[in-house]
């Protein structure tokens, strides 16, 4: 007879135990699994705490020399079937509530009417608080206050939200602003990750998965000489690289102050961009190459960190004189200047627009996400050798943004020294939804002729 597991424990004996074949075949099918989880074999001896099994009469088992015997008692019917094997076998003491998943709410919950509602369990706390820098921020304007339950647990129902992609967090008691614990969807961060979702829309956006063929993201580390440290950089490349033999063009692709290099992939989903768009004909295939904006990884570096006029000319320097060469060697691209484009968004368009100047005789296509470069450089550069140096040079910035003003004043500037460029003012702020767009809009216009 079967003896499934009781889900509390009336009886509890510690006995130690040697599990024959018969034992492991007649008494319970998955005590195997809690063996090798107790880290034993079959036949092997361990110490276990017996509980009462649930039957439909009135059944105990002991275990005696490695024995089974059923003896008749009177015991309450308790529990639940189906217990995790561990549970049987081993049974350490009660979680803390801060580690009980018991207590993990279910958040974020998008509702069927694109309501979202936001739920942190934490009983001790006296204030909480949604909010985003800005991702949630630009749709509830100022951060909102969550209501604790009986329970220990706050929450607050926002929306309905237009589709798209948000970003958020909590700010507990005062304190900086933390994840939402019952949400892995996170945006990596120099400060630490903030939480991320997703409000389907009626099609899907061009950030979603799609089943379309996919290309393959690479890590690649390096020790940087010019650093003095291990660094590492994401490469995406098209489908069928692995299998074909041909070159291709190589985008740059940098990100945003506080950000890493993992960003565009794990938060920004370039992958999935660039799959699509390529699925649908509208870009040229192309390798995209994903490097460290910072010099420093903390955001607190030490005091003999360089300033951050230093912390530019250094990006620029490795860029070209370390991950280019590293590419060039490691993959098949074109290396030749009409074959090579870079871009980011906000520091990375800063940084762009400046790298792009400076080595006119490098880049044929440069984009700007969301930042201005040096105002003072561009004003000193001559019109006729931009025109005829740069295929495209494209700038986007969302009209509610702070950056807007500076982005609408290069606009002006190029406008009025007759520089061929395209100007991408959009809605909306200084968030991801406007640079998954402006990167589906730019990707197209490369690599042409």
């Amino acid at each position: 007879m079967r003896f499934p597991c009781a889900l509390r424990i009336l009886y509890r004996k510690k006995v130690k135990v040697h599990f024959s074949d018969a034992c492991f075949n007649g008494f319970l099918p998955g005590i195997r699994p809690a063996i090798a989880y107790s880290g034993g074999r079959t036949r092997d001896m361990l110490w276990c705490e017996i509980i009462k099994p649930v039957t439909s009469g009135f059944d105990r088992v002991t275990v005696e020399r490695g024995n089974i015997e059923r003896m008749r008692v009177s015991i309450a019917i308790i529990g639940l079937l189906g217990l995790t094997v561990p549970a049987f076998c081993q049974r350490g003491p009660a979680a803390p509530a801060y580690e009980d998943t018991n207590n993990v709410p279910a958040s974020p919950e998008i509702h069927s009417d694109r309501s979202v509602t936001f739920r942190l369990f934490a009983p001790k706390a006296s204030d909480v608080v949604l909010m985003g820098s800005p991702g949630i921020l630009e749709f509830i304007k100022e951060p909102k206050p969550l209501r604790k339950d009986d329970k220990g647990v706050w929450s607050v129902t926002v929306g309905p939200v237009p589709p798209g992609f948000y970003t958020y967090g909590y700010a507990i008691d005062g304190g900086l602003r933390m994840p939402d614990p019952s949400n892995p969807n996170l945006e990596l961060r120099r400060w630490g990750p903030t939480s991320l979702f997703i409000v389907p829309g009626a099609e899907k956006a061009v950030f979603e998965e799609r089943p379309v063929p996919h290309g393959t993201v690479h890590i690649d580390y390096y020790d940087s000489k010019n650093l003095g440290t291990s660094r590492m950089f994401y490469v995406y490349t098209p489908p069928g690289y692995e299998t074909g033999k041909q070159k291709y063009p190589v985008l740059y692709l940098l990100h945003g102050n506080g950000q890493i290099e993992a960003s565009w992939i794990a938060t920004g989903k370039a992958n999935v961009i660039l799959d699509n768009l390529l699925a649908d004909g509208k870009v040229k295939p192309m390798v995209v190459v994903m490097p460290y904006g910072h010099i420093p990884r903390e955001i607190k570096p030490a005091p003999a960190a360089p300033a951050p006029g230093a912390d530019s000319e250094k990006i620029e320097k490795e860029l070209l004189s370390a991950i280019r060469p590293e590419v060039e060697t490691k993959y098949r691209v074109l290396t030749d200047r009409e074959h090579r484009a870079i871009a980011g968004l906000s520091m990375g368009a800063a940084q762009s627009l400046s790298i792009g100047l400076h080595n006119l005789d490098l880049f044929s296509y440069v984009g700007a996400f969301s930042g201005g470069g040096n105002r003072a450089e561009w004003e000193k550069a001559d019109p006729a050798t931009l025109n005829k140096k740069l295929k495209v040079l494209w700038l986007g910035c969302g009209t509610e943004d702070a950056a807007f003003r500076g982005v609408k004043g290069m606009d002006d500037l190029l406008t009025e020294k007759k520089v061929k460029h395209v100007f991408n003012p959009s809605g909306a702020g200084h968030s991801w939804p406007n640079w998954q767009v402006y990167l589906s809009k730019y990707a197209p216009l490369l690599f042409r002729d």
